[in-house]
């Protein structure tokens, strides 16, 4: 498979933000207010930032933003623990620092492990790196109009199950309503703002809809299309966008659902992008 990119450099920082300035907040509120206070300001952080993997966790079912959150609400326990501690001033102190980089350590490696195998990365940048994979042409511009791609064979109730499946692995979030099933593949960093309403409507990002029919859809946002190298034809990329969904659709109803896995890894885009 070829790896050459068609997308531009990913330079979306939002991810990294909120771990970064965590630091200053602690070290301005510890010389404001004491080490105390500021371990206590740090861990409320800790458990606000960690309702929101539970959100993830709620929305798509993926177990290892389930394990975020716990680990965050472990680390925030630590830091008021930690506190009680100095407050007091018992000798075990030090060893409680040595239990705290333990357990550390050893859940550290667990979050770690779930980082780099991409079950915590949100695979939108993989989807629009297939979509223009075969797309050679270019050409004819941008337009905002939904596209019709074809009409696929399946029952709602599989495209449900594929839906489903799309959430857990973070490959799309999933809309629904009575008649339509709508998927939005999100980059790594976007996720903050979709999940929390911040990024507008879904019906204006780019997205693939599955009606009641198995008619199939696609809009792509002019956002994600100029984030292409090139001005690719739109109509084939949305043709393509469509098909990496429909492929995506057919391996999973064959109960291989890893396959698609294996593609977007095949990609080798990095973590955090």
């Amino acid at each position: 498979m070829s790896l050459v990119r068609k997308l531009n450099p990913d330079r979306n920082i939002t991810g990294a933000l909120i771990p970064l300035a965590m630091i200053p907040i602690f070290g301005i509120a510890s010389l404001i207010f004491g080490l105390t206070t500021g371990l206590i300001i740090l861990a409320v952080i800790v458990w606000v930032v960690s309702c929101f993997y539970l959100y993830v966790f709620a929305y798509t079912r993926n177990l290892p933003h389930l394990y975020v959150f716990a680990y965050g609400v472990f680390v925030g326990c630590l830091f008021t623990l930690l506190r009680t501690y100095i407050l007091t001033g018992k000798e075990e102190t030090v060893e409680l620092g040595l239990a705290i980089f333990s357990s550390w350590f050893f859940l550290g490696f667990v979050l770690l492990y779930l980082a780099l195998t991409r079950k915590l990365k949100w695979r939108g940048r993989e989807v629009f790196e297939l979509a223009g994979e075969s797309v050679e042409e270019t050409g004819n511009g941008y337009t905002s109009r939904p596209r019709p791609i074809g009409k696929v064979a399946y029952n709602p109730k599989q495209i449900r199950q594929f839906t489903h499946f799309c959430a857990r692995n973070l490959i799309a979030l999933p809309y629904t309503t009575s008649k339509n099933i709508t998927l939005v593949p999100i980059k790594m960093g976007d996720e903050f703002g979709r999940l929390l309403g911040l990024s507008g409507d879904y019906l204006d990002a780019t997205w693939v809809n599955f009606d009641d029919q198995g008619e199939v859809s696609v809009h792509i946002s002019q956002k994600d299309y100029l984030d292409y190298r090139e001005s690719l034809s739109f109509d084939q990329l949305c043709a393509s966008f469509g098909q990496v969904f429909i492929d995506f659709l057919e391996l999973h109803s064959k109960g291989e659902g890893v396959r698609v896995i294996d593609r977007m890894d095949d990609l080798r885009i990095g973590i955090f992008s």
